[in-house]
């Protein structure tokens, strides 16, 4: 009886063990985050205690022109970033989805090979590439550095919409007279829609996020990311927790759209 107690007792140990784990982890990564926001609303210029409410670094974040500057280099940035990414990633998508072409599995394995690459080293050979093709430093080698990172995790993103389409639909509307054009649009792309729009989103929190690809690419244009580690380095001012605050805001926003929507996808 107590040998068959404990077995019992086993799965409930382990449970609790893995679910204490995984507050750890959620803990570990969470921790800097809200020291950051709360430090965002801290009146003085260092955190400390007592905790004083403010939103005066909020309000200078909103009006400094460094900063109103920063956010546009970054959105002229991120805009072509995203639809360039949402394209290209959707017709990878597709053709790895809803065709069988010789070499299929490798085109996926190439495709996704700049995901494993670490950002400072993708960067930095993107930067020796484009000073050796004498593309330069600017906006537009930014955004091509960036659409080759962005491109195949949007088509990670699509790809899970797309596999979960019946064929047999596209076979039906076939059938009945449609061409691939119309099939696309009528059929295809109206099924995966949700995936699209996720994949985008994440393209734009991805682009918008990013340090080490711009960096080496931006020339003389300043980004947020760019901004902020320009002005810790200068030490530290309660705008850049704020900035930073704003950022993760937006970006857990959107990121929540996209997981909402994918859940509708998969629903």
């Amino acid at each position: 009886m107590s040998a068959r107690s404990n077995r019992s007792r086993l799965p409930r140990i382990s449970t609790g063990l893995w679910y204490g784990y995984l507050a750890l982890i959620i803990a570990f990564l969470m921790t800097p985050l809200l020291s950051l926001i709360i430090a965002s609303f801290d009146s003085g210029q260092t955190f400390s205690l007592p905790f004083e409410f403010t939103l005066e670094w909020y309000r200078n974040a909103l009006t400094s022109t460094s900063v109103q500057s920063a956010v546009d280099s970054t959105i002229r940035i991120s805009v072509p970033v995203t639809i360039l990414s949402t394209v290209i990633g959707t017709a990878g998508a597709i053709a790895y989805t809803r065709y069988s072409f010789p070499g299929r599995e490798y085109f996926k394995i190439v495709a996704l090979l700049p995901i494993f690459f670490p950002l400072i080293l993708l960067g930095l050979g993107m930067s020796m590439w484009a000073s050796v093709t004498g593309l330069g430093y600017g906006i537009v080698p930014a955004i091509v550095g960036e659409t080759v990172w962005i491109s195949p995790i949007v088509m990670f993103v699509v790809s899970i919409s797309a596999l979960g389409v019946d064929p047999n639909l596209e076979e039906a509307a076939r059938d009945l007279g449609a061409d691939t054009l119309t099939i696309y649009k009528d059929v295809l792309l109206p099924l995966i829609a949700n995936g699209i729009v996720s994949g985008g989103i994440f393209a734009f929190v991805l682009s918008w996020n990013n340090y080490y690809i711009v960096s080496y690419l931006k020339g003389s244009e300043i980004t947020i990311t760019t901004w902020i580690h320009g002005r810790m380095t200068q030490g530290f001012t309660p705008v850049v927790p704020a900035l930073a605050s704003m950022i993760f805001y937006v970006s857990l926003l959107l990121l929540l759209v996209a997981v909402v929507m994918e859940l509708r996808s998969e629903t």
